[in-house]
């Protein structure tokens, strides 16, 4: 129906219930329906039956109301009176060829068992009860919604053919199986068995892509390969979020877990003694994406508590590609730079003169709308840069891994993270709060005085830098309105 369209109906009861009858149709008048009404519209020395035809086959009424009591119904299957003769007529249109849902039983009345009165030609219908008073707004919602084809739940847009059934991997099946386990689970002990089932499966998917010596241009086939396992692990992070109120420390957990494991070649051959970098890079690449778009999620649902979990988190991990050798660091460490990609992949093909080409694969290859957009995840990747400074993140190993995030998509990003220009609001800094630990304004910009520029931040060759939080507020203008 279109919008600007009044919906027009005719309502087909016994007399028996005048006062119900006209107390409904004046409602339904009052929100825009127009009432067809023998006791308005018919008038004397017109004949009842015809008015009763003409209304039923009417082109421009929509809808039939059939008021359903014991009257109507026992009349009804009688053939007797009034309403008999009316049935007639409506029982052949609905056994005819008129459009089925044009027909609404209204229930008002019940038996002593709780059993709606109605007619045995329309006993099979979905009808709209008005017969209890506790239940009466919801059930004329339904009705009214019904009129105007409004209804509650629609059926949503038909999405795309699944990127991961073309794998013909049987696993990205039991990882969405237990997705779905998750969400339909009432059990917390059950819940929390499928999340933790759900890394392991993950990580033993994820071993399907590893490839030994494989050349460069193939480790980049095989992680543009990886995007719809990656998308299946985000499905499962929007999942838990609305399930578990502990999601970023178990988010947190799994990235450890991951990192160790697929950064070990002792996971792929136990017997390995040689191996090199590159044989791991597409998992690097991978968690490296996951974090930033982990990342790009909390955001995007405001959940500045659950970024400050993944921040803080101290990760315990593989220093070594053959293992045993775990060193505790931050999340810093899951910043990955291909070399193999970006070194010796990328100067062979006609890319060749961008500054970065994983940037470019993740900000305009690996988008998955609505949530991570190639903006947001060039604007999480920075973000993750921004807040590193605030942080005091201790070096442990200077000789293993320099404490900082550099954010390879800063070139994509078209507008700066929202959070700094809205710092301004007072109320807004309490999230901000939330973010970096601090209970007080003072706190607060006390750690963005640390988030200072740093000209370095940029690509060899590039005029432009990586803002830091300073180039975007400044610290005196931070909670000055309310």
């Amino acid at each position: 129906m279109k919008d600007d369209r009044i919906p027009k109906i005719f309502i087909s009861y016994s007399w028996s219930r005048d006062i119900l009858v006209m107390e409904l149709a004046q409602r339904l008048v009052s929100h825009g329906v127009d009432v067809v009404l023998d006791k308005w519209d018919l008038k004397e020395g017109q004949d009842k039956y015809e008015f009763m035809e003409r209304c039923v086959n009417d082109s421009e009424i929509t809808k039939v109301l059939i008021i359903c009591d014991k009257s109507y119904a026992q009349k009804a299957n009688d053939r007797t009176g009034g309403v008999g003769d009316e049935t007639v007529i409506i029982s052949s249109e609905i056994y005819g060829n008129m459009k089925q849902e044009k027909f609404i039983p209204i229930i008002t009345e019940k038996d002593k068992d709780g059993i709606p009165y109605v007619p045995q030609y329309i006993k099979t219908r979905i009808y709209i009860d008005l017969s209890d008073q506790n239940t009466y707004e919801v059930e004329y919602e339904k009705l009214l919604r019904n009129i105007y084809e409004k209804p509650e739940f629609t059926k949503p847009t038909l999405g795309k053919r699944p990127e991961w059934l073309d794998e013909e991997n049987p696993n990205f099946f039991q990882l969405k199986d237990i997705i779905h386990q998750i969400q339909g689970s009432y059990a917390d002990n059950k819940r929390n068995n499928c999340i933790y089932k759900f890394f392991t499966v993950y990580i033993d998917v994820l071993k399907e892509y590893f490839e030994k010596d494989a050349d460069p241009e193939r480790i980049y086939e095989i992680f543009l390969n990886t995007k719809p396992v990656r998308d299946i692990f985000l499905e499962f992070v929007e999942v838990i979020g609305e399930t578990q109120v502990d999601y970023a420390e178990i988010i947190a957990e799994g990235f450890e877990n991951m990192y160790n494991k697929l950064t070990c070649i002792k996971t792929f051959d136990k017997n390995a003694n040689s191996a090199s970098d590159s044989d791991l890079d597409v998992y690097k690449n991978h968690i490296w994406e996951l974090f930033i778009c982990v990342i790009a999620f909390m955001r995007h649902i405001n959940d500045y508590r659950a970024i400050n979990i993944m921040l803080t988190h101290t990760y315990f991990l593989e220093t070594s590609i053959f293992g045993g050798s775990i060193k505790q660091s931050n999340y810093t460490a899951f910043r990955h730079y291909s070399q193999v990609i970006e070194d010796y992949y990328k100067p062979k093909t006609e890319m060749k003169n961008k500054y970065t080409l994983m940037g470019d694969i993740l900000c305009n290859q690996r988008e998955k709308l609505p949530i991570y957009s190639g903006e947001a995840i060039a604007e999480s990747d920075l973000f993750l840069y921004q807040v590193c400074k605030g942080f005091d993140l201790v070096e442990n190993d200077k000789d293993w891994h320099r404490n900082y995030w550099f954010p390879t998509c800063y070139i994509y990003v078209e507008k700066m993270p929202v959070e700094w220009s809205k710092m301004k609001s007072r109320k807004y800094c309490e999230k901000m709060m939330l973010l970096f630990g601090v209970d007080s304004l003072d706190g607060l910009k006390a750690v963005i005085r640390k988030c200072t520029f740093d000209d370095t931040m940029k690509y060899s060759g590039s005029w432009n830098v990586a803002p830091a939080i300073l180039n975007c507020i400044n610290v005196e203008d931070i909670g000055k309105l309310s």
